[in-house]
């Protein structure tokens, strides 16, 4: 077994000389051999070893026991141990995922933390052989695309499996031969569940009726496609970095025709892709899900949304596909005095405004940056303001032959309803002068009369 791990790092690069390693022990065989091993071999490959165990408090006094077994084996074996306790089940309920998707998202988050508290670059689990097997004949009885047959990868991210070449039987003699001991969840011991129905009834019966290997048959499928499934994703990669729009915190956007030209492959990775931008983390979004939102995207119907796990959102608004994080709330109007020869800041759009007082022969250069503009400041008589918007309000466009309700004009340049209460309004008494990162009013704008320019910036 030590033969075959150490082939396994050196064959997928793994590991490297220097490396500190977070083991993520659960407590059962496969953890605690990947444990024992990292540890006796530490000095081989030159790296440092963690332990890291999460409670889920979903097993009782069970569980508690998990983790005091792992605690004496990291005491015995002189490793520096984490353990936490947190409640899936309620997290599970609050973010709408299932108990498996729960429990898997805070024990990676719990992992990473470890990590950098030690200062380590790898998180190892003790997925073996058996494991990717059972998982690959577990998608394809479920219905599957070409990453769930790729099933268990040796490497992604900082995750790292170096017994995915070492079988199950190899594991539990390994643990015998160490007396290591390993903690048994009962519930691998029944057919209740539906990997253990597979590990523990159909594995045998073809094994027994079609074919003594197909455990390596199911491995040897897996790692055949898993070189398909990477250059896809090489190339959904490629295509969301060309496609994607990084326009503010917490948002991405695409070009709907753009998305629409692409492969259906293809555009059901960009959408992936997008999930894990905003949220950290991947295999969030499932095939229903990725359906939905192609569902969505085909429609083309403004103001339709799908909200998605973690607090994720999709909309489209006009001619693009809009991903959100977190939920939106009413926006607070807000009115703001701004004081000519000053810097005023804006708490609620967390920026300011500058605004100067040029006579006409001073300026010598107009800025064409859309968030400086110029206006006759002779016609501006009173306070001068910030605001959003209030029902009612109407402006003169530049280059228009009369007013026109403000709502009119930012649905006819595309604005999405969700961002225009956030648009800030520059205002003289009841008049706008200028929709903010838009367009000015037509009463106010410089003529060959202007004496006096007022000169409005805004900075982020």
């Amino acid at each position: 077994m030590v033969k075959q791990l150490l082939n396994t790092i050196d064959e997928h690069r793994l590991l490297k000389a220097e490396d500190k390693i977070v083991v993520a022990v659960s407590g059962g065989p496969d953890s605690v051999t990947l444990l024992h091993l990292l540890h006796r071999l530490k000095s081989r490959l030159g790296i440092e070893v963690y332990g890291a165990h999460l409670n889920h408090n979903i097993r009782g006094i069970d569980a508690q026991m998990d983790a005091q077994y792992v605690l004496n084996l990291c005491e015995e074996l002189d490793i520096i141990c984490f353990v936490k306790s947190m409640d899936v089940q309620t997290y599970a309920k609050e973010q709408q995922l299932t108990s498996e998707q729960a429990g898997r998202i805070l024990r990676y988050e719990f992992f990473e933390e470890v990590l950098k508290k030690v200062g380590a670059s790898k998180i190892a689990v003790g997925h073996n052989k058996n494991d990717q097997a059972e998982t690959v004949l577990m998608r394809l009885l479920r219905g599957t695309g070409m990453q769930g047959l790729t099933a268990i990868q040796y490497k992604r991210d900082q995750v790292i499996r170096p017994l995915l070449d070492v079988s199950r039987g190899e594991i539990e003699a390994y643990c015998n031969d160490h007396n290591l001991a390993p903690r048994t969840d009962q519930t691998n011991l029944t057919s209740i569940y539906h990997r253990n129905k597979i590990r523990r009834e159909l594995i045998p019966y073809l094994e027994e009726n079609y074919n003594p290997s197909v455990l390596q048959s199911l491995v040897k499928t897996a790692n055949i496609l898993k070189e398909d499934y990477d250059y896809l994703e090489q190339e959904g990669e490629g295509r969301y970095k060309e496609l994607v729009c990084f326009e503010k915190k917490d948002q991405v956007s695409f070009s709907i025709p753009a998305l629409e030209k692409q492969h259906p492959a293809i555009k059901a990775r960009i959408l992936r892709r997008a999930g894990e931008e905003l949220l950290g983390r991947g295999e969030l979004l499932s095939y229903q899900q990725v359906q939905n939102l192609l569902g969505l995207l085909a429609k083309k119907a403004t103001g339709k949304a799908l909200h998605l796990p973690m607090n994720l959102e999709a909309f489209i608004s006009y001619d693009k596909l809009i991903f959100t994080r977190g939920s939106k709330e009413d926006v607070e109007s807000f009115k703001e005095e701004l004081a000519v020869g000053e810097i005023t800041y804006v708490h609620p759009l967390k920026a300011s405004f500058e605004l100067k007082v040029f006579s006409k022969d001073e300026v010598s250069k107009v800025s064409r940056d859309k968030f400086v503009k110029y206006f006759d400041y002779d016609k501006i008589k009173g306070k001068i303001l910030v605001r959003n918007r209030r029902e009612g309000d109407r402006f003169w466009p530049l280059g228009l032959s009369g007013k026109k309700k403000l709502k009119d004009f930012l649905i006819d340049c595309k604005v999405d309803r969700r961002e225009r209460d956030l648009i800030p309004l520059i205002c003289h008494e009841k008049d706008i002068l200028w929709v903010v990162g838009y367009r000015i009013s037509d009463k106010y704008k410089v003529t060959e009369e202007t004496q006096r320019i007022l000169s409005i910036r805004l900075v982020k």
